[in-house]
């Protein structure tokens, strides 16, 4: 026998006193919606669940709630970086192609300031502070970089390396500071 509409009413607000004695707050799947790119396995699937129901909103802990909001953030702060990163390599690139080796360095200096992690400002820095014999600030941009990419050996070996030179010079008294 199937049940009435009055009993699935009943249950339902029965569920949903349940729940909001849980501390649990439901919150609209429109809202939801803004949280796609954050949403762990578990709620997409209540969320799924709920629409396949005619629900229009999911029960999730306050806590939960808390921080979808923090990560919403997190992720729309690095996209931000991320998009502010590509842009000022593409203008770093065209000052170099350019011929423009003071713009370029200007710009990817501001890259590496963001402290986004991808290699291209760090590198293109490296070679033209090597190329323009300023060991000092390649050494400087390489000390940035083994702390944005602390895994790289990369960067390590190159600190390494930069360092030797540095002494050497000094011994030489070629060393310009």
């Amino acid at each position: 026998m199937a049940k009435s509409e009055l009993q699935k009413q009943i249950e339902r607000t029965a569920y949903i006193n349940t729940m909001l004695a849980k501390g649990y707050i439901f919150v609209p799947i429109s809202e939801l919606k803004s949280y796609m790119p954050v949403i762990n396995i578990s709620t997409l699937n209540k969320i799924t669940t709920a629409i396949l129901n005619g629900e229009n909103s999911v029960p999730i802990s306050r806590k939960q709630y808390m921080e979808l909001r923090n990560k919403l953030q997190k992720y729309k702060d690095k996209i931000y970086k991320l998009n502010q990163c590509a842009e000022l390599n593409n203008i770093g690139i065209q000052c170099e192609k350019n011929n423009d080796i003071a713009g370029a360095i200007k710009v990817y200096e501001q890259n590496i300031e963001i402290k986004y992690p991808a290699t291209h400002a760090y590198k293109r820095l490296m070679i033209l502070y090597r190329k323009q014999g300023d060991l000092e600030n390649e050494l400087r941009v390489i000390k940035v970089a083994c702390k944005v990419f602390p895994k790289s050996d990369e960067y390590k070996s190159r600190r390494e390396k930069v360092q030797e030179l540095i002494k050497k010079a000094k011994k030489q008294g070629t060393y310009k500071s």
